[in-house]
């Protein structure tokens, strides 16, 4: 009787307003097509507004990893289970990294990154395109069912570089350049391949790229609508700077891009959708960047009121690797003689 009367009047369970959010999890299979055997691999969470490179710049909030002793099969195509827990209401992208060489190491900017012969993949809305089909969660759901597919090997490495620029003036009327050389890196956290040689596929470079999305012949411009309208075109790889200092606040960031020379390409050096590879670079300034404030609001801030003193350089190729320089290996000793780690720890001074 008292529990339909309790049903009569509505009663609910008292909730808590202070306790914390039930979180999500998700789970299924990981399949990789290619390699004949398992190896440690990464499952790779995104904010689905924030996506990984060479679509974004985000980093993951979350990752799980899946031992290589769990893959099974043969025959090209090997499957394991895959789990992230804890993952908080919202709309996500899921990544893979089939860590083939095992070199990766999620801890440190110089190994959080896929080296050649990894494998990549996620969970995907096509499988030919290889776009990502994000997954919206909210109130503790459980799913179960979500495929993640590997499939992708990278034939080229990470774009390590050495910067040749030490500063860069923001009041300087002359177009202020910016220099990056291809690296070898041997060091005791991470070890690449010297700068591509025209022999070795997995010698570090920068994968000079112009897209051609319509298929013109011409390169097309450049994504964002304020270097376009200065003529700026749509060439890989990516260079992008980010303030250091000290004095920011949580949730606060200044980000600037480089825009790469165009002149290999205006030149004939380079063909229009044809990647290929250099091992030098040189790119722009122009002397702006956007200041991310802390309750998360955009501005656009130009020279003179940039902010002075060490900016990070990071460049993104085309195929989604990246290496940025303030990085790690600055901290660590060489491994072959001749090798300056050193050369890892220098940042762009804008004055």
């Amino acid at each position: 009787m008292a529990l339909l009367m309790l049903s009569a009047c509505g009663w609910e369970v008292p909730a808590d307003p202070d306790a914390e959010p039930v979180l999500n999890v998700l789970s299924g299979e990981v399949v990789a097509s290619g390699p004949d055997a398992g190896a440690n691999t990464y499952l790779l969470l995104f904010d689905a507004a924030d996506p990984p490179p060479p679509v974004g710049t985000g980093s993951p909030v979350t990752f799980a990893s899946v031992p290589a002793a769990a893959w099974s099969g043969g025959d090209g195509m090997i499957g394991a289970p895959w789990a992230l827990t804890h993952i908080p209401d919202g709309t996500w992208l899921v990544t893979a990294l089939f860590d083939a060489d095992g070199d990766f190491h999620p801890a440190l900017g110089a190994t959080a990154g896929a080296t050649c012969g990894d494998w990549l993949g996620g969970h995907l809305a096509d499988l030919v395109t290889g776009d990502f089909a994000p997954i919206t969660l909210e109130g503790g759901e459980d799913r179960s069912d979500v495929p993640v597919v590997v499939a992708r090997e990278l034939t080229t490495e990470r774009p390590a570089f050495t910067l040749g620029t030490p500063s860069v003036q923001q009041t300087d009327p002359d177009l202020q350049v910016v220099q990056l050389a291809s690296t070898g890196v041997h060091s005791a956290i991470v070890e690449l391949a010297d700068p591509f040689d025209g022999t070795d596929p997995c010698g570090t470079m920068f994968l000079y790229y112009a897209e051609d999305a319509d298929a013109d012949g011409a390169p097309d411009p450049h994504p964002n609508p304020a270097l376009a309208a200065g003529g700026a075109l749509d060439v890989w790889p990516r260079i992008y700077l980010q303030y250091l200092g000290e004095e920011l606040e949580p949730g606060e960031s200044w980000a600037a891009e480089v825009v790469v020379d165009p002149t290999p390409l205006l030149s004939g050096a380079v063909t229009v959708g044809v990647p290929t590879p250099v091992t030098s670079l040189t790119g722009f300034w122009i002397p702006a960047a956007v200041h991310t404030l802390p309750d998360g609001t955009e501005e656009t801030v130009t020279a003179p009121d940039l902010p002075a003193g060490a900016w990070s350089v990071s460049v993104v190729s085309i195929t989604g690797q990246t290496w940025t320089v303030p990085n790690e290996v600055a901290a660590f000793p060489a491994t072959v003689d001749g090798y300056d780690p050193g050369a890892q720890g220098a940042a762009l001074l804008v004055e």
